[in-house]
């Protein structure tokens, strides 16, 4: 048995402690590396979206136009839908 036990007891402890130490620095580091990648994947995945943006714009703006157009197109026949059962009458009442 060693002469000093309460030596033994300190020395153990001093090691959990430097062991204790080492694990929370490995953690610590992990957890910076995660937020950096984490940053990292939003940043890309922020990046494609912007990307596929700026490169099916075009497309978007021509069918947008054609959408316009077929809209404007829909509303004219709707107007002279409105106007058409007066010209049936008008013409009803040429032909009797």
């Amino acid at each position: 048995m060693t002469e000093n036990p309460e030596k033994d007891k300190i020395d153990e402890l001093l090691e959990l402690t430097r062991e204790n130490n080492r694990i929370l620095r490995s953690m610590h580091r992990r957890m910076i590396w995660s937020q950096i990648f984490t940053f990292v994947y939003w940043l890309i995945i922020l990046g494609v979206a912007g990307a596929s943006f700026y490169f099916f714009q075009p497309y978007i703006n021509k069918y947008m136009n054609t959408y316009q157009t077929i809209m404007h197109s829909i509303d004219q026949l709707d107007k002279q839908s409105k106007s058409l059962p007066s010209n049936i009458q008008g013409v009803l009442d040429k032909v009797r």
